[in-house]
């Protein structure tokens, strides 16, 4: 079913594509459990993006080939443009999946380097320390993964297109960073998205369980919290771990 529906699919949603998106696209990725919903809820405020609701991985199993970029689940996007309203007066879309951020080299090909991805890093020891709703004693990620994803991250920090930020910065100080990637974006710093709470279209995600809540940052820190000495320590005695705390400022 899929080889006749993906077709279709796409015809109609690259002709939206190029009806309604004019500007570049957003691409949001970084080790889960970072902030990545929350960054992408505060962007579907803004006037300009359509955010897309779910994680729709479209470069997952995407490949170079003797034609370009292959992409067997862009459908996804393009189904999300067919099924989603889209505000009238957005003329880009952004897209969150955490593992966007592992595909930086096959987007900016695919996109011949008109996109904007934003890798947001927030301190592995917090990380690590997020439950799995689903999981009654389980971890939503490993120390493995943590070190993986915001390594694969950072080597794009110098990147003309990639804006990395910090989760502490985004939640702590969210006027100053909130200016910084609008002006990355090239978007107006509306009072829509200074108030993002009010305007947000997306309020719930597929990796979380539920609503967005405003900004806080009652989850910055807890790992000092002595209950978690013995989760933050498998990070801590990790060399690549604890270099990577490092090089990040959050141990100094």
């Amino acid at each position: 079913m899929k080889r006749f529906f993906i077709p279709i699919l796409t015809f109609f949603g690259r002709r939206i594509e190029r009806r309604r998106f004019t500007e570049a696209p957003i691409y949001i990725g970084g080790c889960g459990r970072s902030g990545t919903t929350l960054l992408l809820s505060i962007l579907s405020a803004h006037p300009e993006i359509f955010a897309c609701p779910r994680e729709l991985n479209p470069f997952e199993g995407a490949a170079r080939t003797s034609t370009g970029i292959e992409t067997p689940k862009f459908y996804r996007l393009y189904r999300t443009f067919l099924t989603k309203k889209i505000k009238a007066s957005a003329s880009r879309y952004c897209e969150k999946s955490p593992a966007n951020i592992r595909h930086v080299d096959l987007i900016d090909e695919f996109h011949q380097g008109h996109f904007r991805m934003i890798h947001i890093v927030r301190d592995g020891r917090d990380v690590i320390l997020s439950k799995h709703p689903r999981k009654e004693s389980g971890y939503w990620v490993d120390p493995k993964r943590w070190v993986e994803d915001v390594t694969c991250g950072l080597r794009y920090k110098e990147h003309p297109r990639v804006l990395t930020i910090k989760y502490e910065d985004l939640v702590m100080n969210f006027d100053t960073c909130i200016r910084q990637i609008c002006e990355f974006l090239d978007l107006v710093l509306s009072d829509e998205i200074l108030n993002w709470h009010k305007h947000a279209t997306v309020r719930q995600n597929n990796a979380l369980f539920a609503t967005i809540q405003e900004i806080n940052s009652n989850s910055v820190g807890k790992w000092k919290n002595t209950e978690n000495k013995e989760r933050v320590r498998k990070l801590t005695e990790d060399e690549e771990a604890l270099d990577l705390l490092k090089k990040l400022n959050y141990i100094t």
